[in-house]
């Protein structure tokens, strides 16, 4: 027998389970987007009454704090405090803020004689990474060198934090045997509010 022979009390069952469903999700919808368009726990504001000679109080606007820093950083130089040799050694050194590379200064000799002892990056060295910050936010900035050597491979590294609002301090780069190298890096940080 089909369903058109069928006495219409046997498709009750049915069309009800399909009502049901179809008001529940109606349901679900409307609870739904009353909770996201914040109409679930409103009330009516009070009435307030003034008199009509009160005049409001103007309040001067405040001025917003930024929701974001560019913070630029730029190597300014590199103080050597111990070469890892006795004569001078060939270093390279990636810096990386946040997780994220912002520069690699490439293999250059560094000697800790009075002398060479404060490098400035070359012209062609890229000296110069920008990040961004939420206003109270801190982010590791992290250095890691390494020189690749005949006889020895050396490596050093180091971390300082940086907060938008203020300085970066230097930062103290040293292998695990502080007598294989030890730099110290500085650092201008410009914060521009976004």
């Amino acid at each position: 027998m089909s369903d058109e022979n069928k006495p219409w009390y046997t498709r009750v069952t049915a069309i009800s389970v399909a009502a049901v469903a179809f008001l529940v999700a109606l349901t679900t919808l409307v609870n739904n987007v009353r909770e996201i368009g914040g109409l679930k726990d409103k009330t009516p504001p009070a009435p307030t009454t003034q008199s009509p000679a009160a005049t409001p109080a103007v309040k001067p606007d405040l001025p917003k704090a930024p929701s974001r820093y560019s913070v630029l950083l730029t190597l300014e130089k590199i103080e050597v405090i111990n070469d890892g040799t006795s004569g001078s050694t060939s270093w390279s050194f990636q810096v990386s803020a946040g997780g994220q590379d912002l520069f690699e200064l490439p293999s250059r000799d560094y000697i800790d004689t009075e002398e060479g002892r404060n490098v400035t990056p070359r012209g062609s060295d890229p000296s110069m990474g920008r990040v961004m910050l939420v206003p109270g936010q801190e982010m590791l900035i992290k250095i890691n060198g390494r020189s690749a050597g005949l006889i020895s491979k050396l490596s050093a590294s180091g971390t300082a934090t940086l907060v938008a609002d203020k300085p970066l301090a230097p930062v103290r780069v040293v292998s695990a045997d502080g007598r294989d190298g030890e730099f110290i890096f500085h650092f201008a940080t410009v914060a521009t509010p976004q």
